[in-house]
C-alpha cells in the first residue's frame, strides 16, 4: 500500500457548524476529524467532474443537477460565472449548455422551493402545496443534456413551464 502524506489544515467554522460536527460525530460514535474527512470526501465525489479541467459543457450538468442551487447560493455564482465554468473555451456547439439554462441555474436558489415556502406557510388562511422547483428543473436539464435522446444533439431551448401547486 503506498504511503500517503497527511497534512494538517486549519478551518474556520462558525459556532453552529462546530456544534453540528460535534453532535453528529457523537451520535455516530466517531471522531470529529473523521466526520469532517467524510464530509469532504462526499463533497469531492459529488463535485468530481469539476476536478477535471477538460470536463466542459453538458458533461458538467450532473454536478449542477446534484448541487446547482447550493453551489450558486454558497459561492454567489451568477450566470456569467457559470457560463465561464461550464462552457469556458468549449467550441463544440453540441456540448455547450445554453446561456438561458445557465441563467436558470444561477437563480435557482432564489426560487420559492428553497426560501419562500416557510414564509408562505406563515401567512394566515394560505393553503400551499409543496413549492418545489428543483424536480421540474432537474428533469428539464436531465432530459435536455443527459437523456439518451439528447446526448449528441445541439442544444435547443424547449418551452418549459414550472408549475407551482397552491
Amino acid at each position: 500500500m503506498p504511503e500517503t502524506k497527511i497534512q494538517n489544515v486549519s478551518l474556520k467554522l462558525c459556532h453552529s457548524d462546530v456544534e453540528r460536527v460535534k453532535t453528529i460525530a457523537r451520535r455516530l460514535r466517531v471522531r470529529e476529524s473523521d466526520l469532517i474527512r467524510f464530509a469532504l470526501r462526499l463533497t469531492f465525489t459529488k463535485l468530481a467532474p469539476l476536478h477535471d479541467p477538460n470536463t466542459r459543457g453538458r458533461d458538467l450538468i450532473p454536478v449542477f443537477l446534484e448541487c446547482g442551487p447550493e453551489l450558486a447560493y454558497h459561492f454567489d455564482l451568477d450566470s456569467r460565472t457559470l457560463e465561464s465554468i461550464v462552457n469556458g473555451d468549449l467550441d463544440d456547439p453540441r456540448k455547450k449548455v445554453d446561456s438561458h439554462d445557465l441563467e436558470i441555474l444561477a437563480i435557482s436558489h432564489l426560487m420559492p422551493g428553497y426560501h419562500f415556502e416557510t414564509k408562505l406557510r406563515g401567512l394566515p388562511d394560505t393553503e400551499t402545496g409543496r413549492l418545489d422547483f428543483s424536480k421540474p428543473l432537474q428533469q428539464y436539464l436531465h432530459d435536455k443534456y443527459i437523456g439518451p435522446d439528447n446526448a449528441q444533439q445541439p442544444s435547443a431551448t424547449p418551452d418549459v413551464s414550472l408549475q407551482i401547486p397552491l
